[in-house]
C-alpha cells in the first residue's frame, strides 16, 4: 500500500506528505479534502511547501489545484497517496517532466523574485543610508 510507504502525517482533514524521497528535497505536499455531497465525490486540494522556509507567508506555500477524486472513508487516504505518488514520479512521455515539475519551477522561480527584489531594496536602504556621511 502507498500509505505505508509514503507516511502522511494526519492534521484533521490535512495530509502532509514529503516529497524529499521522489527528487524534491525540502517540499512537501499538503493535501486538504473534504466529501462534496453534491458531487458525491471527495475534493482535494494540494498545497507545495518548502521546509526550510519558517513563517507562512504565501511565498512559502502554493496551491497547485484542486479536484476531485472518488474514494470512500476507508480508501481516501490510499487515494490521496496514489494521486501524489503518480504526480510525483510519472513523468509526461513527451514533455519528460513529472506533474509537479511545473509547479515546483515556478515556485522556485518566484523565490528568487522574491530575493533579488529584496536585494535591491537592501541596497537602496544602504545607499540612502550612506548618502549623508560623506
Amino acid at each position: 500500500m502507498l500509505r505505508n510507504l509514503m507516511r502522511p502525517k494526519h492534521k484533521g482533514n490535512m495530509l502532509v506528505i514529503d516529497l524529499s524521497k521522489y527528487g524534491y528535497p525540502c517540499y512537501t505536499v499538503e493535501c486538504t479534502y473534504h466529501f462534496d455531497k453534491k458531487e458525491n465525490k471527495y475534493s482535494l486540494s494540494m498545497w507545495l511547501n518548502r521546509n526550510d522556509i519558517g513563517d507562512r507567508m504565501k511565498i512559502s506555500s502554493k496551491k497547485i489545484s484542486t479536484q476531485y477524486i472518488s474514494g470512500t472513508r476507508e480508501t481516501i487516504i490510499e487515494d490521496i497517496c496514489r494521486v501524489v505518488y503518480y504526480a510525483a514520479t510519472v513523468a509526461d512521455k513527451d514533455t519528460k517532466k513529472k506533474y509537479f515539475d511545473k509547479y515546483i519551477d515556478r515556485y522556485e522561480y518566484e523565490l528568487a523574485c522574491f530575493e533579488r527584489g529584496n536585494e535591491l531594496f537592501e541596497k537602496e536602504a544602504l545607499e540612502k543610508t550612506n548618502d549623508g556621511k560623506d
